[in-house]
Parts: structure tokens; sequence; C-alpha cells
């Protein structure tokens, strides 16, 4: 870490930091293909497909809901795969990331944490998916904000801002974010000047064009480490 002793508070990204993303939507989407006949299509190609080409797209265009960002990706990938589309597919995504599980180290390293630091969460979803995530993490955060209350999306720094607003302190090193995407919350985390920690439980490599984070944890733990030696 840069500079733990300058830590003021600390920002996180949920899904896939905090509650378990990678499983929840290999659930869903297995289901999905499962009841299109489609059990052979490879569930790899499709989830890729659908994060890569679809999401990312619908949350870069003019603002919709996260409940409609989910439905209306979700149509175009199967549109893409050639499988046939109702027009309720995708409806029930967000009811499904209600239930969702926090990882293991969640709860115990969050707890700790809001010992000494105010908590902030930067999400990209709804008000109602979030709080039930939270509900699951057992932990009482200072702040949260979500795309829903900005009406933008990560990367946009305008989600940061807010967030950094309901804190009370300017950009830079006061604030570590904490995250799992390399895509939506480091160049922006990067820019804005906050100290930063990748959360790579899944070992993603991080390509040259990205900034370097400040800190490459495989989970929570070492972060709670680093902070208490500060």
């Amino acid at each position: 870490m840069k500079d733990p002793a300058a830590v003021r508070a600390l920002t996180f990204d949920c899904y896939g930091t905090l509650i378990d993303w990678d499983a929840g939507i290999r659930a869903y989407l297995r289901r999905l293909l499962d009841a299109k006949g489609a059990g052979t299509v490879d569930l790899d190609r499709f989830y890729h497909h659908w994060y890569h080409e679809c999401e990312l797209p619908a949350i870069a265009g003019p603002f919709m809901t996260y409940h409609e960002v989910l439905q209306t990706s979700v149509q175009r990938a199967l549109r893409d795969f050639g499988l046939p589309v109702r027009p309720d597919d995708g409806a029930d995504f967000g009811q499904d990331m209600k239930t969702w599980q926090p990882f293991p180290d969640t709860h115990d390293v969050l707890t700790e944490l809001a010992r000494t630091y105010p908590l902030c969460i930067i999400s990209n979803t709804a008000r109602d998916i979030i709080e039930r995530s939270i509900a699951h993490m057992g932990v009482t955060f200072t702040h949260v904000v979500t795309a829903e209350d900005v009406r933008v999306y990560k990367p946009d720094r305008r989600i940061f801002e807010a967030a950094l607003a309901r804190l009370g302190l300017p950009p830079g090193p006061q604030v570590l974010h904490v995250f799992q995407s390399k895509i939506v919350d480091l160049p922006t985390a990067a820019l804005l000047g906050l100290q930063t920690a990748w959360i790579n439980r899944q070992h993603q490599e991080l390509e040259p064009d990205r900034p370097r984070p400040d800190s490459i944890f495989p989970d929570l733990l070492p972060l709670l480490s680093s902070l208490k030696g500060a």
C-alpha cells in the first residue's frame, strides 16, 4: 500500500469484492441457458460475451435502472447467440442478485475496519438490490452510493465524487478504494488520486494500459493487516 497512514476512509466496490458476483452470475446464466435448451453453450463464452459486449455497453449508454440494464443485456446476449428471447427474460436477474452471498472473509474484515474508518460502498446497482446484499453481510456502512442515486455508472467519475462528498473528503490518498473490477473501478480511482487496493480473487492479469494498483491482494485479509500496520 502506498501510504496506509494517510487513509481516513475506505470506499468499496461491492459485487466481486464483498459479494460473490462470479458464483451468482454463473448460476443464473447456467439456469437461463438450460431453460432455453442451450445446455451445450459454453458458459464461460456466454458469460464473457454478456458482460463485455452487452452489460458494459448498456451502462455506458443513456441511463437505465440497473434492473433494466440486466434485462436488456441478457436479452441482447441471447439474441447474439441465436437463442429465443421472451419479453420477460432477465426480468428476474436483479431479484436473483439479492440472494447472492458474501465471501467468507467479508463480515469479519469489514467489522474490524469499521472500528477505525468510515466505510462507503460505491456500486453500479440499485438501492433495493444493495440493501439486501448489505443485510447478508451483516455490516453497517457509513454511506452507500449507487448508480441509481447519481444516475451514472462507474467508471463515470461523478459516482466517485458523490461518495467523496458524502465522506466530506476531497479526492486524494486519504481515501482507499477497494475493488475487484479493473475495468470500471481502477481507472477512475487512480485518476482521482485515491489509493487503490485490487482484490484479485480470480487471479486476473492486469493489462499494460491500465493503471497499476497500489496494492494487489487475493482476498480482504491482507488489506486488514496492511492497514493495521499503518
